[in-house]
């Protein structure tokens, strides 16, 4: 599998810094841009298959790099991690409203759950599942996944067979592509965060 992997384009919570999930934002002007910019890089290829999350600020990426008529699969799997009552709040406001229990995930995010939210371990079998599934479905076939910083630092490091918690070391950008392939267990990285044209 040939796989490109894409983060949506800024929306107002990555303009304000506050933890975004489950919230159903829209592309700022400039995640507009971003994602057209992704949309020159990528204009030489074509794909066997389109995937997203059921979020819109994925699916208008999408539909900027493929065209308004563009045809994906919306994933329940590459949703973000819902934060829960912690959804587009600051960390500041946490710290001040919520001091124990932020402590408490801060100390062990792996196995603390933030209020009403989801926990990591539910959330990164879930992406886990998603990234099985579509490379079962798609072995030998070139796919996009257009997705989150969360869920898209996750297939990274299964792909790279390392532990779901080293996630932190891969940080996707918007507004580029990345590229890593996989074939017979086996995978190939051949860019993170380009912002150059692809080759065909």
């Amino acid at each position: 599998m040939e796989l490109y992997l894409v983060r949506h384009g800024q929306t107002q919570a990555n303009l304000d810094g506050v933890y975004c999930g489950s919230s159903d934002l829209a592309l700022t002007s400039l995640g507009e841009q971003q994602a057209k910019a992704v949309a020159t890089q990528l204009a030489s290829l074509s794909f066997d298959a389109v995937y997203t999350s059921r979020l819109q600020r994925t699916q208008q990426t999408a539909r900027h790099i493929l065209g308004a008529d563009a045809e994906f699969v919306p994933h329940t799997g590459l949703d973000e991690m819902a934060f829960g009552e912690w959804e587009l709040r600051h960390h500041r406001e946490l710290q001040e409203k919520d001091a124990e229990n932020y402590a408490a995930w801060c100390a062990d995010w792996q196995r603390t759950v933030p209020p009403g939210g989801e926990g990591f371990r539910d959330f990164s079998a879930r992406v886990r599942h998603a990234l099985t599934e579509i490379q079962q479905r798609h072995a030998t076939q070139r796919v996009l996944i257009v997705a989150h910083q969360g869920v898209l630092s996750l297939i990274c490091t299964q792909l790279l067979q390392l532990e779901a918690r080293a996630m932190w070391h891969f940080r996707i950008e918007q507004g580029c592509h990345s590229r890593i392939d996989y074939r017979d267990g086996f995978s190939v990285i051949y860019c993170l965060n380009n912002s150059g044209k692809a080759p065909s």
